[in-house]
């Protein structure tokens, strides 16, 4: 029943073309309105990528937790398709919304308060073909942040049958992190890890409340 949790590192080097002029180094800044620190402008080591700001070097950080759950698999994985009830066990996802025009697509919306500050940005998310009962991913598109600059992220939810009455979850969450900014990146691991962690408790406690509900119906 306990929760592992894993990270490690994987260095990629993107295109070095159309390299931003180092002097937009000095444009970047933050905005801080009512509380709240959102991002504007650009910073050192950025290239246009099909009309994205993306970082010239980089890494991808890549953060795994994985339970064992006491509910069919066919349970858990409906619970987890259906995206929009992501936030109830995840609440640093404010929202996730599929988007009615094109149902592979979703706005997430991440909300959380760090470092005495509110922080919010959203973007969409295409979900790409699942591996019914055994894999559910999705994979940011470009250009959607709401941040200044682009910061792509993936995620994926595997699913192993234990027994006709259990299984085993695990959530991957992967994003890509500027090289200029791997220290900091690996100062927040502890905290990417120890919310992935809570989060994935929290889901097992909401399938086995959602159980005691049905039982309690009958």
């Amino acid at each position: 029943m306990a929760v592992t949790v894993h990270a490690r590192h994987q260095r990629i080097l993107l295109p070095q073309r159309h390299q931003v002029p180092s002097v937009a180094a000095k444009q970047c800044h933050s905005r801080r309105a009512s509380g709240k620190t959102t991002f504007n402008g650009r910073g050192l080591g950025l290239f246009v990528d099909n009309g994205s700001l993306r970082w010239s070097m980089a890494q991808w950080l890549e953060n795994k937790a994985q339970v064992d759950v006491q509910a069919p698999l066919e349970t858990c994985w409906a619970l987890w398709e259906d995206r929009e009830r992501i936030p109830i066990w995840m609440p640093w996802i404010k929202s996730v919304k599929v988007v009615e025009s094109d149902p592979r697509m979703s706005r997430w919306t991440l909300a959380t308060h760090q470092f005495g500050r509110d922080w919010e940005f959203s973007w969409l998310a295409r979900n790409l073909p699942p591996v019914k009962n055994n894999k559910i991913h999705w994979v940011s598109e470009r250009g959607s942040a709401s941040l200044g600059i682009e910061i792509q992220n993936r995620g994926q939810i595997k699913f192993v049958r234990k027994s006709p009455e259990s299984c085993n979850i695990t959530l991957i969450i992967s994003y890509e992190v500027p090289d200029v900014l791997v220290p900091f990146a690996n100062a927040l691991t502890p905290l990417v890890e120890g919310i992935i962690q809570k989060d994935m408790e929290r889901f097992r406690e909401y399938v086995a409340s959602q159980a005691t509900e049905k039982a309690t119906a009958a």
